[in-house]
């Protein structure tokens, strides 16, 4: 057990947001530095080659002119003279005839792998008595009578500045090291506080308590973004588990009416206690209250069609105004009998991925409501604004108040007095779940006088 139990820890450890963090941090840390130096390290080495190149072809021009003016024996004296001068910079000059026999200088022979060409090159050279080679930068130059002139610069300035480099080097990793993994440290304090603070609240909701959000700090940052988003999706499932215990109870509230009803006129229906004239009538309820609690289950079921959000993949490209002005036509023949006037305006096809079977059915609604309640005039318009297409129903009756507005369009709602009937209360309710499928919403507002319903769905959600 003990044994397994420390092959596990790793992984775990692995697993841990601070440790991989601080592990980033410092990963990151250290490409940073290797960069940054790497690029100094390079530009240092360079200017210290270009200012040894310089010097060295400044010196052999010199040389070159005084060999012109004082001939062979003033360059002898002149490159011996510097030769016997201790310098940091650690000089290298050497003078020989054509034959290559030594004139003067610091340096015993010619090094075959420097051509008298005036060009800038690095070869190792040893020192006398000395067991380690060094790295110079020369340049060799040709005289005549065939003399050979030789000057350069030991780069000992390079190996400096590396160990100096390194040295930073060192300092800066343990510097940022340490910044790195207390930075990582704090960091996922501060992550995992929140992640934490988000897990109770989810574990709150799961046992019950939907009331719960996540607190919003007003930063903007990620985390407030990410709570908003959490909290609208809390604020949904609440409004979801409302509506579910408020639809159960209204379910058995509306339907014991229906069949209760239903049970009696049966019972009277028996050949030994009624006439064939009150068994008609009977029978005739009966398949009225039958007709009236299909509706009312058809309504609820079309209404969790919609709220599911399973139609999404029976959507397809419609024109909303001919589908609004199909539904005022069907509707015409009915409110010609009521005495009322239907006008369907649309000045241009209006395309949107929608549901056409559950859009058709929403329009209707809003018709259907608005014939019951109208005095005179019916109003169905279609029109686009900010991206959006706006389906809007509008009558001339008595309205409904501003306070009520908000609980009219819940289920199973009916307003009293002015539009109380024998609907179920759906109406309104599956307008609005229609709309949340297209991403939209249903607006109640005052026509002055009647009401006005309007059904807005972005078109970008299509």
């Amino acid at each position: 057990m003990s044994v397994t139990g420390q092959r596990r820890v790793p992984v775990r450890l692995w697993r841990s947001v601070t440790v991989r963090l601080v592990v980033a941090s410092a990963v990151l840390s250290t490409l940073t530095i290797g960069v940054v130096f790497g690029f100094l390290y390079w530009r240092a080495v360079g200017v210290v080659e270009e200012q040894a190149a310089d010097t060295v072809a400044s010196e052999i021009r010199g040389l070159a002119e005084h060999f012109g003016d004082s001939g062979l024996l003033g360059l002898v004296r002149s490159v011996q003279e510097r030769s016997d001068i201790t310098s940091e910079a650690e000089p290298v000059y050497l003078i020989v005839d054509g034959l290559g026999n030594y004139l003067a200088g610091n340096l015993m022979a010619w090094p075959p792998v420097i051509p008298p060409d005036g060009r800038w090159r690095k070869v190792e050279l040893y020192r006398r008595g000395g067991g380690q080679p060094i790295l110079i930068g020369a340049r060799a130059h040709a005289l005549p009578g065939g003399v050979r002139l030789l000057v350069g610069r030991a780069l000992d300035g390079r190996v400096k500045i590396q160990d100096a480099i390194g040295e930073a080097v060192l300092w800066a990793l343990a510097a940022l090291w340490a910044m790195a993994v207390g930075g990582g440290l704090l960091l996922s304090r501060t992550i995992l506080r929140r992640v934490d603070e988000v897990a109770a609240i989810n574990r709150d909701v799961m046992v019950g308590d939907l009331g719960r959000r996540v607190p919003v700090r007003g930063s903007g940052d990620e985390f407030d973004r990410l709570a908003a988003s959490m909290n609208a999706m809390l604020d949904r499932i609440e409004e979801l588990m409302v509506g579910m215990r408020t639809v159960t109870d209204s379910i058995g509230h509306d339907l014991r009416s229906p069949l209760t009803r239903l049970r009696s006129r049966l019972e009277r229906i028996q050949p030994s206690e009624t006439s064939p004239t009150e068994r008609d009538q009977a029978l005739d309820d009966a398949l009225g209250d039958i007709d009236a609690t299909l509706d009312l289950l058809n309504r609820l079921l079309e209404i969790a069609r919609a709220e599911s959000g399973l139609q999404r993949e029976q959507m397809t490209k419609i024109d909303v105004a001919s589908v609004a002005v199909d539904v005022a036509e069907l509707y015409d023949p009915t409110a010609e009998e009521a005495g009322l006037s239907i006008e369907a305006t649309a000045d241009q096809p209006v395309m949107l991925m929608g549901h056409g079977e559950l859009l058709a059915q929403a329009v209707s609604n809003l018709v259907d409501n608005a014939t019951k309640y109208a005095r005179q005039h019916v109003r169905v318009e279609v029109s686009l604004a900010d991206g959006s297409v706006k389906v809007s129903v509008v009558d001339d009756g008595p309205g409904i108040p501003e306070e009520d507005r908000e609980r009219a369009i819940q289920r199973f709602v009916r307003l009293d007095p002015s539009r109380t009937g024998r609907g179920s209360g759906l109406g309104l309710s599956l307008v609005a779940a229609v709309a949340r499928l297209h991403g939209g919403s249903l607006v109640l507002s005052d026509a002055e006088p009647g009401l006005r319903a309007d059904m807005v769905m972005p078109i970008s959600r299509g």
